[in-house]
């Protein structure tokens, strides 16, 4: 059944479904959803990741997942855990320098979270020179007993939402509807609880009438996941993703509008048209993210720009030697690349980098 059909169904049953609902079945719950059934990634599809720009952004990843092994006292047994990894590039990438460090290489398994048979299909091919143990998950909280890196690039942004929205000195809970004039999928919006309402308005007190606040509690449940794993057995996690780490009191009239956006062939799409054709995705509240890791225990060691992440771990001295070994007419292609991920306009201060691990 088409998704715009089973939304359609789950409203004429239910009267009304939230936000969180819809993009749960628009991007993953049924068949149908948008990431069980796409077959293309990068320029040729709705749009493009890091890993498909530059393979310097996954050997990084790779001197990243070095330096956490080396932290965690060399573990013999240890997980390299990627949440939706694509085509498996960033994977392809990270493997490649990783080999150059065999007593690491060699007591790797790499496990991937996902749930598109199209996808794995490609990261098998991606994957097949690396002698190492490659498994597939369908979720996050399959993840082996063992020490795990963790790497979410452009995950945390496709996790459903709900969104609030305050008019005159309310809060209430944004859904939609099908319109009885005209048959169209429409938001609308549901009282909430006076306990959720009370908490809305101590932690939201510049929210304005009109204010939209947005909430991803599958994200948050990753978080704790993540913590209680690194709890029982150790590790790191990397968080890579577009979004923002602004603290509550410091929100300012600009931080309260809804992020909910919808992409296709690389352009803005309209929202409720033609569901589960487009690609939706919000910006992570990495604030959230920080403070649910701190309440678990969870060390922040850094959250900060892509652009920063990046140059810290050798972006420029890499893009260096790549260029050194092309063609007077191809060095401007490492130049464009490097300047998509870090550049203020493109990819470099929208994208945030979390990095987590465990209290010693």
């Amino acid at each position: 059944m088409p998704i715009d059909s089973t939304i359609r169904e789950l409203i004429q049953r239910n009267g009304y479904i939230t936000v969180e609902q819809m993009m749960h079945h628009v991007l993953t719950a049924n068949p149908g959803s948008y990431y069980q059934q796409q077959t293309i990634l990068g320029e040729t599809g709705d749009f493009v990741t890091a890993p498909e720009i530059s393979q310097i952004f996954g050997e990084i990843i790779g001197i990243w997942c070095v330096e956490q092994w080396y932290k965690l006292k060399c573990p013999t047994n240890i997980s390299i855990v990627e949440l939706g990894p694509g085509r498996g590039l960033l994977m392809r990438d990270l493997l490649r320098t990783v080999q150059l460090v065999p007593e690491f290489y060699n007591n790797v398994n790499i496990q991937l979270v996902e749930i598109n048979q199209n996808f794995i299909k490609l990261q098998k091919e991606n994957l097949s020179k690396f002698d190492v143990n490659i498994k597939w998950l369908p979720a996050t909280y399959a993840i082996d007993d063992s020490p795990a890196l963790i790497i979410a690039n452009e995950f945390f942004d496709a996790l459903p939402i709900k969104q609030y929205t305050k008019i005159k000195k309310d809060w209430y809970e944004i859904i939609l509807i099908v319109d009885p004039l005209d048959g169209k999928i429409k938001f609308d919006k549901i009282s909430m609880h006076k306990e959720l309402q009370s908490q809305l308005e101590q932690d939201h007190i510049n929210a304005h009438d009109g204010a939209v606040i947005e909430e991803s509690l599958e994200s948050l449940a990753i978080i704790r996941f993540i913590a209680n794993h690194f709890k029982k057995h150790g590790g790191a996690s990397l968080i890579i993703d577009y979004g923002y780490d602004i603290k509550l009191p410091q929100r300012n009239r600009s931080h309260y509008g809804s992020t909910l956006q919808a992409v296709k062939t690389h352009q803005y799409h309209s929202l409720l048209e033609n569901l589960g054709e487009a690609d939706l995705s919000a910006h992570v509240d990495f604030n959230a993210l920080r403070n649910t890791a701190f309440a678990h225990e969870l060390i922040i060691d850094e959250c900060i720009s892509q652009a920063e992440f990046l140059i810290k771990y050798g972006i420029l001295q890499m893009a260096d030697r790549l260029r050194n070994r092309l063609a007077i007419d191809e060095k401007h292609i490492i130049d464009q690349q490097v300047q998509r991920l870090i550049a203020p306009s493109q990819m470099g201060n929208l994208f945030k980098v979390l990095a987590m691990s465990r209290k010693n």
